[in-house]
């Protein structure tokens, strides 16, 4: 998706009622390739106009708007985003769109109240191009690049595009209708969409009637993720705003923004658990060869057997369809005994490593559970289950970091509840707050459900144990949290759980029932959004 010359036409037009004279608050870092700014002004009776100015960078699809909505801001400590810190309290002289070009240009007047500023203005340029958009910034009054997104530079191409050059703007390209005899020669201005939207429409009207609404039109319209400037008489084509741009294109900001907070800790989990399953691999590996040392209980055997026939130098013994090697160096009876002692170890050797296999399964089994309580946990949450992984080894403090150790010194997780008009359900979003609500909060005869065979949360149902339709929600939960649409439940009582001893939050279900859930009901599901919110 990318914007054609005509949208960012009618974007810009509004960004210049929405930037003119306003002044820009601190930048914002919403994803790893969209930037925003605050911006305000005081209308001279005594109102205000107040937004977000955004510009995204993201290659498959570029673009331009404001919005009056509230993002979640990432930690950014680019050179880039940094130099962005020079427009705090900057204000808005013009803004400009380079002609038949993708190419946005804001003019800044720098924040006089700051001594330190040497800069008597800026320029911020835009380039909205599909697979390769960029941002600079430059100084005035030197006119020089003294930032940029990324840098650019193809001596082949007289591209030279890096912090001290000169930017030098393409020729603007100014559309004359004259020029324009048929569709293919208006296809530059135009994206890929708009252009197909315009071959269409052309087939049942004129083209030039269709070309004189599409360029004096003021509106916008959205189709999937295509912003287009006209409606080519379109029914699946929806009105849009400028300000609503960036919600329809980018709708999970805040958990995109969450992602790239955690992406460090997922990287870590995932690590993990690729080291644990080749551990699961070798140690299968070594079983499956212990298992069939097994064999020399009878290579020893029948060495015994037939010890009269084996003299010292012979190098096998082939009898009853054995043929079994011998060490020449030794008696019949020292190759027999050698046979019983490698028997010895290897049934040792299966003991050792069944043991290892169920506590490397159990380790699977709880990272798994890490990398679910990762992706859905509340900041609280997030930071008990680093404090988690730091008691289970997986992570190291760093230093001059006490946060997570601060949390680890507790010695209450309070659990999250969902408060039923008939009941109350209590369920965990780490192992540490799993741990306090089975073993420390729930009551003895209090249903504990957990997803079968999968990784999950603790769900406990604290009040309305004898009421199905608190039952049923709390199964639903269950299966929620395991990021599940169905699937079968383990309900036990609370005295039925017992703690694994191996790692914080997993246990071990004595005795149980089963129900198969085939739908989590819609009503449900607002409800577990809302608590999880909450």
């Amino acid at each position: 998706m990318a914007f054609d010359n005509f949208s960012l036409k009618i974007i810009t037009d509004e960004l210049k009622n929405q930037l003119d004279g306003a002044t820009f608050g601190k930048p914002l870092c919403i994803t790893p390739t969209d930037f925003a700014f605050p911006y305000s002004f005081d209308n001279a009776d005594g109102t205000f106009r107040h937004g977000t100015f955004i510009f995204s960078l993201n290659p498959t699809s570029p673009f331009i708007t404001y919005s009056f909505d509230r993002y979640e801001k990432l930690d950014n400590n680019t050179p880039f985003f940094n130099s962005l810190k020079k427009l705090t309290y900057a204000k808005v002289n013009r803004i400009e769109k380079l002609a038949g070009e993708r190419i946005i240009t804001i003019n800044f007047d720098s924040n006089h109240n700051d001594l330190s500023e040497l800069n008597t203005g800026y320029d911020l340029i835009i380039e909205l191009f599909p697979n390769h958009p960029n941002a600079y910034l430059i100084a005035y009054p030197y006119e020089k690049i003294i930032s940029l997104y990324k840098e650019r530079t193809n001596l082949e191409k007289g591209i030279f595009l890096t912090r001290n050059a000169s930017y030098t703007y393409p020729p603007s390209r100014e559309l004359d209708l004259n020029d324009i005899k048929d569709v293919e020669d208006i296809k530059p201005f135009l994206s890929n969409a708009c252009y197909k939207h315009l071959v269409e429409n052309a087939k049942t009207q004129p083209f030039r009637e269709i070309l004189n609404k599409m360029m004096s039109s003021n509106e916008l319209y959205i189709c999937g993720k295509d912003i287009l400037p006209y409606h080519f008489s379109d029914d699946k084509l929806q009105k849009i705003k400028p300000s609503e741009i960036y919600s329809k294109l980018v709708s999970d900001q805040k958990k995109l923004a969450k992602l790239d907070r955690i992406k460090e800790l997922i990287s870590l989990i995932e690590k993990s658990i690729k080291v644990v399953k080749k551990k699961q691999k070798n140690l299968q590996k070594d079983l499956e060869s212990a298992k069939d040392h097994l064999k020399y209980l009878e290579y020893g055997q029948i060495i015994y057997l037939y010890q009269g026939d084996i003299k010292k130098g012979d190098k096998a013994l082939i009898k009853d369809g054995y043929n079994i090697p011998l060490n020449p160096l030794f008696s019949a009876a020292q190759n027999a005994n050698s046979y019983f002692k490698k028997y010895q170890k290897a049934k040792s050797a299966i003991e050792i490593l069944s043991s290892l296999i169920i506590k490397a399964g159990d380790e699977a089994e709880y990272l798994d559970k890490k990398l679910m309580e990762i992706k859905d946990g509340s900041p609280r949450d997030l930071l008990e289950l680093k404090s988690e992984l730091l008691h289970e080894g997986y992570i190291k403090e760093k230093q001059g970091r006490h946060t997570i150790k601060e949390v680890s010194k507790r010695r209450t997780y309070d659990p999250h509840y969902l408060v039923l008009p008939k009941g109350k359900i209590g369920f965990g979003m780490n192992g540490l707050q799993n741990e306090d609500l089975t073993f420390k909060i729930a009551k003895k005869d209090d249903i504990f459900i957990h997803v079968k065979d999968y990784p999950g949360s603790h769900i406990v149902v604290l009040a309305g144990k004898d009421d199905e339709e608190v039952l049923h929600i709390a199964y639903e939960l269950a299966l929620y949290l395991s990021h599940l649409d169905s699937g079968t439940v383990m309900i036990a009582r609370k005295k039925d759980v017992k703690k694994n001893p191996e790692k914080i939050g997993l246990v071990n279900i004595l005795k149980y029932e089963t129900k198969e859930i085939k739908y989590i009901r819609p009503s449900s599901i607002s409800l577990f959004q809302r608590a999880l919110k909450g």
